[in-house]
């Protein structure tokens, strides 16, 4: 019988781009598999051989928050990529010193992870990081307001950006229910796609959708978060209780749509929705 030929080996792709380290998992005693985000490839996954050895070539270059320059080759598309040089390209030091800093940094990579796949490139998202991370970098004060934007700016590249000042079912105005109120509330759908006006509200409502209200000073600040670039919501000057309700609102309509609750949200959002009535009755029509 004629012996069979050896299969051919697969050509090597060489590639390299800047990334930020989204995920790192130990393999073996002194090896990482990472995934990062990079502008040209989108999120690629990477073996990074012996990378804890200390004369390793990537020996404290995977480092979280940071923007690094990676050179992979890689045999195929479905294969794992191995990593042939890695150094720094910019330390965001700044959020090693805050502690609130570091956790909205978290937030930002977290979400990033859950919402980016291998094989899919946009350069957007990648710009955003590292917009959110050099806005966080250099933030002055607490770090809710920068953080309610990444999500806001997020959502509206995924095409999930809810709506706040229009009607989300026929785009027209969408007043407030008492405008002479205390705090004056709109009616506000998260499973239809945000803020409504009383007609689409009471159609939601009738049909069984959940429908409740929100603060239109919050809603007003969200459309100017999603409105400015990242580094000016640190201008803002937003009082720590605007804030915070404002992240509040964004991160429940984040996890809504992810149908998840990244582990950064966890410990915020396990309190009570601070965007609630005083009283506690439902909206009704």
């Amino acid at each position: 019988m004629p012996r069979s030929r050896p299969a051919a080996r697969r050509s090597a792709t060489r590639s390299s781009d800047r990334a930020i380290l989204l995920r790192r998992t130990p393999f073996g005693e002194t090896s990482l598999v990472v995934h990062v985000l990079t502008p040209g490839h989108g999120r690629v996954e990477l073996m990074a051989k012996g990378a804890h050895r200390p004369r390793s070539r990537f020996f404290g270059v995977l480092d979280w928050f940071d923007t690094l320059e990676l050179a992979w080759v890689r045999r195929g598309e479905a294969d794992l990529g191995t990593l042939r040089e890695g150094e720094l390209r910019h330390r965001r030091r700044g959020l090693t010193r805050s502690l609130r800093s570091y956790r909205a940094a978290q937030t930002v990579v977290e979400l990033l992870d859950l919402v980016t796949r291998a094989g899919f490139s946009d350069r957007d998202q990648f710009t955003l990081a590292e917009s959110a991370l050099d806005a966080l970098d250099r933030a002055q004060g607490p770090p809710s307001a920068l953080l309610a934007g990444f999500e806001l700016k997020l959502l509206d590249q995924l095409g999930l950006a809810p709506a706040l000042a229009s009607c989300a079912t026929c785009g027209a105005p969408a007043a407030a229910l008492d405008p002479t109120a205390p705090e004056p509330r709109a009616p506000f759908s998260t499973s239809v796609g945000g803020r409504l006006c009383p007609i689409h509200a009471n159609e939601a409502h009738a049909s069984g959708v959940r429908v409740g209200t929100l603060p239109v000073a919050v809603l007003d600040s969200a459309s100017l978060a999603l409105g400015a670039t990242l580094n000016k919501l640190d201008e803002l000057n937003w009082s720590k209780e605007r804030s915070i309700r404002v992240l509040d609102f964004t991160g429940r309509f984040l996890d809504h749509h992810l149908e998840t609750r990244p582990k950064s949200h966890a410990r915020f959002l396990a309190a009570p929705d601070r965007n609630r009535r005083t009283a506690t009755r439902p909206y009704t029509p």
